[in-house]
């Protein structure tokens, strides 16, 4: 493998991406940094040092893909500026031999650029023995900024953080076989030692670093991956067993070290169901996001990075990881005084669990308002959760953007909520998710499910059967009135009668295509059959008031020149003719139960226990879009509550 060669970034790519910042890490006398990868070539040890010259980066859209570990050629240019002493020994595969910049006195590299040692000498690195990779050592470190030096602390310190840094690393590199050693100068002992070797898999190395108490007490989590968000996650995470006064938090995101506040505050909230007050976790997670997702220019040390849909990433992590450490919390290793040597598992009680963060709803129960007699099989609503088979590209466009659109959060809290109440008929209901109360919009969250269960069932609708059928124009004219559609008739200059029988003849003319794909059979201009969204509520799934206003609205709502706006059209049209409204007297012209007809007369009922309980659990799938994202309000949560008024 050949490294890129180092060239000069230009000055426009050097002012947007290098003001003010500088290396701050480092040791106090001397930092020497070894390792045995490709080298660099002779030609290019005279731009090491020079601020802005980087084989990284050649454009500022490289930015865009970047995923090393630096990228704009400051780091050896930054320690060439404020250390006594600077040397570089490095060999390529292809060179015969090493060659070494040695300097005194000053560093060789003044202001980056090289110079002789001594006066009448050649600035040119000279030949040396030396092995495949590069060896970068500084010495009296701030020697020139003696204040910067003074704010440093103790060299025990600071070796600690050099010493942390490796062993992080070290962890997150010792299962892809890179071994990674530290030791202070003049020891022998070797403070981290990670040998190099292929059949190294991170537990070992974990086991390695941190001892094996800790393995023992962690659990993997798998890997998990989200192609609408563009990354994959794996880590390990302690159990309830392990305990520390202080959260150790390693994170990688495309293999780079980095601190991310928002995952480290939202794993902790997880673990504080599980770990007594005062405890800590151990958290190891790998991500891996696409390059132009991450931004990796926004601090001066990059140990900060910001990335697309980081709050849908962090949550999708955090629950997947809840899922897995709630199959390692039933039980819990406890230490007994009179046997000090020996441990006993005992099954935690319910009563262990913190009251702050315990879920005392289950979205998968039901209540006896909602068994209402059902007119078909139970095997029915396997129609709503299977997608009718539509090789039309239209259709197969609007279902992928069903899919690309939906807000991963959302669709968690839709698909995994418990009904509280309704708050106003007309549009707003509360739900609980977790120990989340959320206020929602429930005819946009309706509409939005009824609209995506149209396109899923496209072409293989639920029909019902209207007897005696309606009239078209009757029906219409009905619909032209509840819209108060004069405007409508002033714009184009026509009638009542003129609107309601072009509507008609539009219909009329599309009457095949209403029919075969969306379940509406119009005879001699008459409507005999309609659509039904959910199999088994075809009595009262479409309120048959607003029938007038569905057939009013497919004339002036629909695109019929179109074909995918067109099907996207009558699509919405249909979903919104099925949003209960307040004062509504939903139901079927086949209702046939006195229960049923009382049911679904009630829109609260039909809000709760027909389109709340579908949209709940896997039979119907609902995939919420991001442009609804404001119509789901978290109003409290229960930690929260905890800490006001100390009891719920």
């Amino acid at each position: 493998m050949e490294t890129r060669p180092i060239q000069l970034l230009s000055e426009d790519v050097v002012n947007r991406i290098a003001a003010g910042e500088v290396v701050q890490d480092g040791g106090i006398k001397l930092l020497q940094i070894q390792d045995n990868g490709c080298g660099i070539p002779y030609e290019d040890l005279p731009l090491v040092c020079q601020r802005f010259a980087t084989s990284k980066l050649r454009t500022y859209d490289d930015l865009e893909a970047m995923s090393t570990f630096g990228f704009r050629g400051e780091a050896l240019a930054s320690i060439s500026f404020v250390s006594a002493s600077l040397s570089v020994v490095s060999k390529t595969a292809r060179q015969r031999c090493a060659y070494r910049c040695v300097y005194a006195d000053r560093a060789m590299y003044a202001n980056g650029v090289l110079v002789p040692p001594k006066p009448g000498q050649s600035a040119d690195p000279q030949p040396t023995a030396g092995t495949n990779g590069t060896t970068i050592t500084a010495v009296d470190l701030f020697y020139n900024a003696p204040q910067r030096r003074r704010a440093l602390r103790s060299a025990t310190d600071e070796y600690s953080r050099i010493l942390d840094v490796a062993s992080k690393y070290a962890v997150h590199y010792g299962g892809r076989g890179i071994g990674m050693s530290c030791k202070k100068v003049g020891s022998n002992a070797l403070d981290l030692n990670m040998p190099s070797n292929p059949s190294t898999t991170t537990v070992d190395a974990i086991r390695t670093v941190y001892g094996g108490a800790l393995v023992r007490d962690l659990v993997h989590v798998p890997p998990t991956s989200s192609t609408a968000l563009g990354f994959e996650c794996e880590g390990w995470i302690s159990t309830a067993n392990y305990v520390a006064k202080k959260t150790a938090f390693l994170c990688f995101i495309n293999n780079r070290l980095v601190d991310v506040p928002s995952l480290k505050r939202s794993l902790e909230s997880m673990y504080a169901q599980v770990l007594p007050k005062g405890r800590s976790p151990w958290i190891y997670m790998r991500l891996d996001i696409e390059p132009h997702r991450v931004d990796v220019n926004v601090h001066p040390t990059k140990k900060e990075v910001h990335f697309t849909d980081e709050d849908e990433i962090v949550e999708l992590i955090t629950s997947h990881a809840q899922c897995v450490l709630s199959q390692h919390a039933s039980v819990r290793v406890v230490s007994l005084a009179s046997s000090p040597n020996h441990t006993q598992v005992l099954p935690l009680p319910p009563s262990r669990y913190d009251p702050r963060h315990l879920v005392r709803v289950d979205h998968n129960a039901q209540t006896l308002e909602a068994v209402v007699p059902a007119r078909r099989k139970r095997d029915d609503d396997d129609q709503v959760r299977r997608e009718s088979q539509c090789s039309l590209t239209s259709v197969q466009n609007l279902r992928e953007r069903i899919e690309q659109e939906r807000h991963p959060a959302l669709t968690d809290i839709m698909q995994n909520h418990t009904f509280v109440g309704i708050v106003d008929l007309q549009e707003l209901s509360l739900i609980q998710h977790n120990t989340r109360l959320y206020l929602v919009n429930h005819a946009v969250a309706i509409e939005e499910f009824a609209y995506q269960l149209a396109v899923r069932q496209f072409g293989d609708m639920p029909r019902v059967m209207l007897d005696p059928p309606p009239s078209i124009p009757e029906l219409i004219g009905i619909g032209y009135d509840l819209e108060d559609a004069d405007e409508e008739k002033e714009r184009l200059g026509l009638s009542r009668d003129e609107v309601v029988s072009r509507i008609a003849a539009v219909l009329s003319a599309h009457s095949d295509m209403l029919d075969d794909y969306f379940a509406m059979r119009i005879s001699d201009g008459r409507l005999e059959m309609m659509p039904a969204l959910l199999p088994n509520y075809e009595s009262f799934g479409l309120p048959i008031e607003r029938l007038p206003t569905l057939l009013f609205r497919l004339g002036p709502q629909v695109d019929w020149d179109d074909e995918e706006r067109c099907f996207e059209g009558i699509c919405r049209e249909i979903a919104y003719a099925h949003v209960p409204t307040a004062g509504s007297a939903a139901g079927g012209a086949t209702a046939n139960a006195a229960e049923s007809a009382c049911a679904a007369s009630d829109p609260a009922w039909l809000i709760q226990h027909v389109w709340f309980a579908h949209m709940s659990g896997s039979r119907a799938r609902f995939l919420p879009p991001r442009r609804i994202q404001g119509d789901v309000i978290q109003v409290a949560n229960l930690p929260d509550l905890y800490r006001v008024f100390e009891r719920c």
